[in-house]
């Protein structure tokens, strides 16, 4: 199961998503706590409607997904997408299945691929988007380095009310300089 390793990490690895691993994202994304903070999946997802998310996202130029393994297993899944190539920038999205989680995984992919973003894809800026109501992946952010930018008010449904979305930023020049104390 799951494609080869693409980045090595110290407790995890992110490979690349095969067909084979649809049965464990769909599972992933399917749970109630995963879910209500992923506005692309309200919907119950199967094998055959998430088959299109694999080959719209997933498997496109326009992203980079990967598949955060534990100890042999998937445990999540961590994404750059879209990746805009005129403007330098793409988005952060990561989820850890809730049973795996409050073991840094989650820490340690997004470390992983913004680090791939900036040095191997050349990107200027990465932006994350998250819920008001979800602190975790905010405390996330913030402790990677992100910069809190501003609150879209209202801008996504979740469970029944329209809610507040928090909008994170990090230049290229801030990870660099939070890494090894150099600016450009």
């Amino acid at each position: 199961m799951s494609g080869t390793v693409f980045i090595d990490g110290d407790s995890i690895d992110l490979r690349t998503v095969e067909e084979e691993d649809i049965e464990f994202l769909v599972r992933g994304v399917n749970h109630p706590n995963v879910r209500r903070y992923i506005s692309a999946f309200r919907l119950p997802q199967n094998a055959e409607r998430y088959g299109e998310t694999f080959e719209n996202i997933d498997s496109s130029d326009s992203g980079a997904t990967l598949l955060i393994h534990a100890d042999g297993d998937p445990v999540g899944s961590v994404q750059l997408y879209p990746i805009d190539d005129s403007r330098g920038w793409a988005n952060l999205g990561c989820w850890v299945v809730p049973e795996r989680q409050k073991n840094g995984y989650a820490i340690e992919a997004c470390e992983r691929i913004v680090a791939y973003g900036f040095r191997e894809l050349r990107l200027h800026r990465i932006s994350g988007v998250v819920m008001t109501s979800n602190t975790a992946s905010q405390r996330l952010l913030e402790r990677i380095g992100f910069t809190h930018e501003g609150t879209k008010r209202e801008s996504s449904f979740a469970e029944g009310a329209y809610v507040d979305e928090e909008q994170y930023g990090l230049l290229e020049s801030e990870w660099r300089e939070q890494r090894d104390g150099t600016t450009p």
